[in-house]
Formats: C-alpha cells, structure tokens, sequence
C-alpha cells in the first residue's frame, strides 16, 4: 500500500486542484498570478547575480540593459505580488497587463541580449526560445485579457480532472492486481 500511496495522493490532489480551479477560477487565478509575482521576482534577482559575476566582461551596454529589465522585473513582480493578495478583483484586468507588458519588455530585452551575446560569441542556451515565448504570451495577454479566467482554465481543469482520475484507478488496479498475486503465490 505504501508504494501507491503517494499516487493516491497525487491523483486526489489533481481531482482537487481541478475541481478548485472549476468552482473559483478567481482565487485560482490569484493564486497563480502570484506565483508569476515570485518568479519574475526570482528571476530579477537572479539576473543580478548573473550581471555581477559577468562584471564588465559583458560590455556596458549589454549590462545597462540587462540591468534595467531585472530592476523592471523585480518592481513588476513585487507589484503583482501586492496586488494579487491586497486586491485581487483587479487581477481579471490590471494584473493580465502588467504580466503582458512584463512579457513584451521581456521579449525586448532578450532580444536584444541575444543580438549583444552573439556577437560576443556567447550562447545563453534556450534564449532564443524564451524571446519567442515572451513574445507570444504577451501578445495572447495583451488580445485576450479574460482569456486565463475562460477556456484555458476549464480546459486545464478537466485535464487534471481525468490525471487524477486516471492516477487514482491506476494505483486501485495495481493494488488489487499485487493482492492477487501475492494471495495466489501463497496457496502454491
């Protein structure tokens, strides 16, 4: 039992979470734009980092640049965080903005980064991909505001619906599949 126990779990926290996200989209949603919050904040901060250790390898520009867009992300994050726990029936419309124009400014600057790097002969793996995705979540956020709250939420929602489901008869039927086994080998 205690080898499907966390499937169990795991299933039963997806059915959960599915259920949540289809009976308040809303404190979902809050609790996800969080989350955004804290890891543009993350991120920010571990720009930093990475800017000081390159130190003036990386050329004024580059850093000034690079600089700027952690100090944005760090700012936007911590607004987004506020926001989403003090205010969180502006989060359908001012929080979907400010992470739309995070992403775009995002897109910007990596853009830019990416240009300055390759000259410099310097590969940031995934950069490339990261610029495109910014790009193209701001573009969604900035078309579709309400779109998080709609069909991506419901959809989401019963995809973790069935995961759950799924995972808790899987382990079930391993659980009863082992049972028999074990009974089976013990009358031989």
């Amino acid at each position: 039992m205690k080898k499907y126990l966390p499937l169990l779990i795991s299933g039963a926290l997806m059915i959960f979470t599915g259920f949540y996200m289809i009976l308040r989209p809303d404190g979902f949603l809050t609790v996800v734009i969080s989350i955004f919050g804290v890891y543009l904040i993350i991120d920010a901060v571990r720009t930093l980092l990475l800017l000081r250790r390159m130190g003036d390898k990386a050329g004024r520009t580059f850093l000034g640049v690079s600089t700027g867009k952690a100090i944005l992300n760090l700012v936007l994050g911590i607004l987004v965080v506020i926001i989403a726990l003090l205010v969180p029936r502006l989060i359908p419309t001012l929080v979907v903005y400010i992470a739309a124009a995070a992403f775009l400014i995002t897109g910007v600057v990596d853009l830019f980064d990416l240009i300055a790097l390759s000259r410099m002969d310097f590969i940031w793996p995934g950069m490339g991909l990261e610029t495109v995705l910014s790009f193209v979540f701001s573009l969604v956020l900035f078309l579709f505001p309400n779109f998080l709250t709609g069909v991506v939420m419901t959809l989401f929602a019963a995809i973790l619906l069935a995961s759950g489901a799924l995972m808790i008869y899987g382990a079930i039927s391993q659980l009863v599949f082992t049972r028999r086994i074990t009974k089976l080998e013990e009358l031989d």
